[in-house]
Formats: C-alpha cells, sequence, structure tokens
C-alpha cells in the first residue's frame, strides 16, 4: 500500500508536468492543420491593388508565398511578418494600407501554414530563411530599393534576428515583440497554469533540440540588438498585452543604443494596436518609414509628430 502510494505522488504530477510539455510545445511549434476553407480567403485583388503572386524557396528548400503590391518608380519596399503561425492573408490590411502611401510592400506566409511547405514553427529561429527570401525578391524586383521591415509579435522577432544578419536593412517597426522566448514562456506559463515555467521550458527545450536540433535561446532579440545599431527602431506594444508584457518592448527600448522610438497604445491587447486607430497607426508607421527611407510624402502622406510615448 505504501509503495501505491509513493506511486501516486510521483506518478501524477510527472505524468501532469508531461501532459502541460506537451501542450505547451504543441501550441508553440506545430502548425496549423489545414482545412478545406484555407483557398476560400482573401487575396489583394479584392482591394483593386496592383499586385504579383510570387512562390519563393528558402536556402533550406521550403516552398512559401508572398504577395508583391507593385509602386513603379519608388525605391522604398516594406516587408511584413506576421505573427505566430501567421500568413499572408492576415497582412492585408495595413499590406494594402501602406501601398496606398506609396510604398511597395511584401507579405508572406511562414512555412508550416495553408499554402507553404509543411514543417514545424519555430518562433522565429529559422523563420528568418522567409525573410531572407523575401528580400532577396525585393532587390530583384525594384531598382536600389531601400528596405523597411514591419513584424508582428513573432514576426517582429523575425525582423530582428533577420536585420541583425543582414546591414542592408535601414529601418524596423516592431508590433508587441518578446525580449527572449524562454522569458516570455515563463511569463505565460506562471500567468495561464499558476506554475513555475522554468520546468516546462526546459522539457520543451530538450525536445525541440532533440526532434528538430533547435534551441530556444536562439530566439533571443535582446541578444541581437548591438547587431542593429545604429539602425532606426519604432517599437508598438498594446498597454494591456496578456500575451507579451509591454516589458518586453520596453526593455528591448531600454537597451537599444540607436536611434529609437516607442509607442505604448493604452488599452490594446496582442497586437492591437492597429485596431485601436487605423488612421493614427497607418500615419505612424508610414510616417516613420517616409523619415527613415527617404519617401517623398507630398500630397499623399500626412506625418504625425506625436512625440508622446503613451497614448491612450
Amino acid at each position: 500500500m505504501a509503495y501505491l502510494v509513493v506511486a501516486l505522488l510521483i506518478g501524477v504530477p510527472l505524468a501532469a508536468c508531461l501532459t502541460l510539455s506537451a501542450l505547451l510545445y504543441r501550441r508553440l511549434f506545430v502548425p496549423l492543420r489545414p482545412d478545406w476553407l484555407d483557398d476560400f480567403t482573401f487575396t489583394p485583388w479584392e482591394f483593386q491593388a496592383d499586385y504579383e503572386e510570387a512562390d519563393l524557396v528558402t536556402v533550406d528548400g521550403v516552398t512559401f508565398g508572398a504577395w508583391f503590391f507593385r509602386q513603379t518608380g519608388s525605391p522604398q519596399v516594406l516587408v511584413i511578418s506576421p505573427g505566430h503561425k501567421g500568413r499572408r492573408q492576415d497582412l492585408l490590411g495595413i499590406a494594402v494600407a501602406l501601398w496606398r502611401k506609396g510604398f511597395n510592400v511584401i507579405c508572406y506566409s511562414y512555412r508550416g501554414m495553408p499554402g507553404s511547405d509543411r514543417g514545424p514553427v519555430t518562433m522565429g529561429i529559422r523563420e528568418v530563411q522567409e525573410l531572407a527570401a523575401v528580400v532577396a525578391l525585393a532587390r530583384r524586383r525594384v531598382k536600389g530599393a531601400r528596405i523597411g521591415l514591419l513584424g508582428y509579435s513573432m514576426g517582429a522577432v523575425v525582423s530582428l534576428l533577420g536585420a541583425a544578419g543582414d546591414p542592408s536593412v535601414e529601418a524596423l517597426v516592431l508590433d508587441s515583440p518578446f525580449s527572449d522566448l524562454r522569458q516570455v514562456v515563463r511569463e505565460n506559463v506562471r500567468s495561464h497554469a499558476l506554475l513555475p515555467g522554468a520546468p516546462f521550458v526546459a522539457a520543451v527545450s530538450v525536445w525541440l533540440f532533440l526532434r528538430h536540433g533547435i534551441r530556444l535561446a536562439d530566439s533571443s532579440p535582446i541578444a541581437v540588438l548591438s547587431g542593429l545599431e545604429p539602425r532606426p527602431l519604432f517599437f508598438i506594444h498594446g498597454g494591456a498585452d496578456a500575451t507579451t508584457s509591454v516589458q518586453h518592448s520596453r526593455r528591448l527600448y531600454d537597451a537599444y543604443r540607436g536611434p529609437r522610438e516607442i509607442w505604448i497604445v493604452q488599452g490594446a491587447p496582442h497586437t492591437g494596436g492597429y485596431f485601436m486607430d487605423r488612421a493614427l497607426y497607418v500615419e505612424r508607421v508610414a510616417g516613420f518609414f517616409a523619415r527613415n527611407l527617404g519617401l517623398k510624402t507630398a500630397g499623399q502622406l500626412r506625418l504625425v509628430e506625436d512625440e508622446d510615448e503613451e497614448v491612450s
């Protein structure tokens, strides 16, 4: 009887820990299953935009899709990266709005997403290869391309990691990034499961490395910030973000030694700044890129000169 009690005292918590670790792994790294509705979505055609479809391949052989919105005669190109398990359809609103401001715009889908080759989500570690392929497309299509990056959540991390290795990228807008993957996972485990996050991060780290050769520590934007200097960064974060605390953007902002701006959108949830005030969001993002990529703004862009950090 005593052995049974001991077995239960050890086995039940261990089983619960393994189950939660498996759920955490699935939530973070297993891509969405294909669905028959995947082909029934909006495209740039609905917006009467001048665009082309591009099928691209990464250096590690992953095929994925992108939309390239053309602005003839403009060298400025904005590459927009979606969030966790995101795809290009998620970005149509902001992509079309920035295209109408005079920028060439490219948005794309990650590996593992519908329309792309199957593969694990890697929280920015391997997705930087999709970004690199898109930047290469921009340079092929646009003579003398001046490239800026806009990323959301994991896409902001992809932008940071990718730009650190590509000094030709000139400016970045980073909406709701995490400063370190291990830190944000620990915070979410504590918040949602009311458990210490470190053991689960350790378990997922081991499993991810054994299965895919990936280390969680490699998704750490704060570790690559010095590689971005002196390029300008614009951090945007929702003040009510319950997924990635606003402190992650503040930490990155405080640690960066190049030119930087920060906009905390009061009351906005995770990546919700755009939806709180679409017009203001577009003006501020477009204004930042116009100033730093040399876009002539006469007649089509009202630059917002609001230096306040907190916006309600």
